[in-house]
């Protein structure tokens, strides 16, 4: 029943999908025998559906999953493999992150502690054209999982368990730079300016002032907060009486461009790769998600969280995208 589905959707994703595919056919064939997840083939009730869904978050369940990699579900993983290794780092992972949940996120702090780190490091201490290159595109696979990360660590003010929060609150600062990000800003312009705003009118991000099918708006829209967004997000908080808030955000800006400009001093070539490259990539791939996410606006209510909105259906990227919302 799920073969024809994408075969990277998660587990919740394809106990939906067979659900409501049952559902469509039922009338034609109201033979067809009782699905995985619905033993019994009521198929106007959904509660199975609904109560399985639910076990796989319930840390109590017996269905219950924690998330250890994003492109494979333990059902992908052959046995061995499963039992020996990813199963004790689980158990270990657990105790370490807030949530049983959440080992997925100290799978991929791990990840790049141990991969981009010392990619970067060595780059600076011997540059070569092949290692900058793969860098790079190694950067630019991890970006956006790391996006999603970082878009939990600052709405939960952290991901770790309390034993290992000066960790927590360390590692943003590591890995940022090399991100794309510069220090704090993604918090600042996130969830203190975006989420306030929520594309209105007053929001320095919002696709409400441009024509979302031209190329010229667009190219204005992005190039406006490549260029722009690193004085403008302080205004808006001085506009606003944020004064502090403005303060941090501007401080937290050139102190990220000072410290880029201090490293060329080092590596010009290396910088360039490792910080310079990963900035601009960065910001313009926020603004292309920004564009996409609110690409419909509302004329009447256009701060509204319903009446300005797209949904994504059979794709692994309506997961992702609706987490970063």
């Amino acid at each position: 029943m799920i073969s024809h589905f994408h075969p990277f959707l998660t587990q919740p994703d394809l106990v939906v999908l067979n659900n409501l595919s049952r559902d469509i056919h039922a009338a034609d064939q109201p033979e067809l025998p009782p699905s995985q997840d619905d033993p019994k083939g009521d198929l106007p009730d959904d509660s199975a559906t609904v109560q399985l869904l639910k076990n796989f978050n319930d840390e109590a369940s017996e269905n219950f999953q924690p998330t250890v990699f994003t492109g494979w579900d333990e059902k992908d993983i052959p046995k061995p493999i499963l039992r020996y290794l990813v199963k004790p780092y689980t158990s270990w992972a657990k105790r370490i992150v807030r949530r049983p949940t959440d080992v997925v996120f100290l799978t991929h702090i791990l990840l790049y502690l141990t991969t981009s780190v010392p990619s970067a490091l060595y780059l600076f201490y011997h540059f070569s054209w092949p290692h900058a290159i793969f860098h790079w595109v190694m950067q630019g696979w991890y970006c956006g999982s790391f996006t999603l990360m970082l878009h939990n660590h600052i709405h939960n003010n952290g991901l770790l368990a309390s034993t290992y929060t000066r960790f927590d609150k360390v590692w943003p600062y590591i890995l940022e730079p090399l991100m794309g990000h510069t220090w704090d800003s993604y918090y600042y312009h996130h969830v203190k300016h975006h989420h306030v705003e929520n594309n209105g009118p007053g929001d320095l991000s919002s696709t409400i002032r441009y024509q979302r099918d031209e190329l010229l708006h667009f190219l204005h829209y992005v190039g406006r907060f490549v260029a722009l967004i690193w004085i403008e997000l302080p205004l808006y908080f001085w506009r606003k009486n944020k004064k502090s808030l403005a303060w941090r955000t501007l401080v937290s800006e050139l102190s990220s461009y000072a410290f880029i400009g201090l490293m060329a001093t080092w590596n010009l070539r290396a910088t360039i790769f490792v910080l310079v490259v990963p900035l601009v990539q960065m910001r313009i791939g926020m603004m292309v998600g920004n564009w996409g996410q609110h690409a419909l606006v509302d004329e009447v209510e256009p701060d509204s969280d319903f009446r300005s909105s797209i949904t994504l259906i059979d794709v692994p990227v309506s997961g992702r995208e609706n987490s970063a919302v």
